[in-house]
């Protein structure tokens, strides 16, 4: 990847993260949130990467998932999982993101990165949510 868009992926994720950091309401993090997979498809739009393009289905996979759980009436209540505990990593996961491309991590960091973003995702569904309960991952 060029490093003219490396650093714009850093400089449009940081910003991202320290707007989650701010935002005391769950919508808006998950607002700023989209911010990564939005970024990612405008540089693909620019240089194809087949990281970058990863990174842009995960994020935006992670992004509806936790969106439809905020949106659906009930869903919330029948879930035994904490929001704050699913928004809090979401914040941590979006940071090391944009750490990831400040620094020009390898790939090995970016597949944990990657990893940490699916469990997000799979612990706000009811079978992820059930796991999660008994102890299986953390978050």
């Amino acid at each position: 990847m060029r490093e003219e868009y490396r650093q714009r992926l850093a400089s449009e994720y940081r910003y991202a993260v320290t707007k989650m950091q701010q935002s005391p309401e769950l919508e808006r993090k998950l607002f700023y949130f989209s911010v990564l997979f939005g970024e990612a498809q405008r540089v693909l739009n620019w240089e194809w990467n087949t990281d970058l393009a990863l990174i842009h289905m995960i994020t935006q996979q992670v992004h509806a998932q936790v969106n439809r759980l905020l949106q659906t009436p009930g869903l919330l209540q029948t879930l035994p999982i904490d929001l704050r505990i699913v928004f809090d990593k979401l914040t941590q996961v979006a940071s090391a993101l944009a750490t990831y491309f400040e620094k020009a991590e390898n790939k090995e960091e970016l597949h944990r990165i990657l990893g940490g973003l699916a469990e997000i995702s799979f612990a706000t569904t009811g079978n992820g949510s059930y796991l999660y309960d008994k102890g299986a991952f953390k978050l």
